[in-house]
């Protein structure tokens, strides 16, 4: 099953990508300017530990490959055994300077009350809409975490602030 979501999310990103080559967003967009290094917090409910989150995230455009970023994130979940965390570095490809739907693969490192951390692979697919003029984006996502054969689902909304631009 976790296969077949890995594929369609390809298939999803494949098609994204050649569907939008002839209008393509950034086209219109500045070369000067460049796009602009978010910070944000976010907060969020795992649906199968049935426990919320918190956390922050930081959106890195990456100039070379128009379209995608690189997405750093951390998150606590207050578990019923006390408090668990999870660590992210997410590719993800955007629909375009501004927003839209995105989608996304992942590698993350999860602490479940074991021994040991547990590594994971993400799977994201979202939606990202401006809020006025200032350039903050809201954004609202599923993640699918895919933990020793489970998978682990989780809704998580939050805002991201520009920083500046390169």
């Amino acid at each position: 099953m976790s296969y077949i979501k890995i594929l369609l999310c390809m298939a999803l990103l494949l098609a994204g990508n050649s569907s939008v080559d002839a209008e393509w967003p950034y086209d219109d967009a500045p070369r000067s300017r460049g796009l602009p290094l978010e910070v944000g917090v976010r907060v969020g409910h795992d649906y199968d530990g049935d426990a919320p989150s918190a956390g922050g995230q930081m959106r890195i455009p990456i100039p070379r490959l128009r379209g995608f970023m690189l997405v750093p994130s951390a998150d606590i979940y207050d578990a019923d055994e006390g408090a668990d965390w999870q660590a992210n570095v997410d590719l993800l490809m955007s629909s375009g300077p501004r927003g839209g739907f995105y989608a996304g693969l992942g590698y993350g490192w999860v602490e479940e009350g074991r021994d040991e951390r547990e590594r994971a692979i993400n799977q994201i697919l979202g939606l990202r809409l401006p809020i006025g003029r200032g350039g903050m984006r809201a954004y609202v996502e599923g993640r699918w975490t895919e933990l020793t054969r489970d998978t682990v689902f989780r809704l998580v909304g939050g805002v991201n602030v520009p920083l500046f631009r390169f």
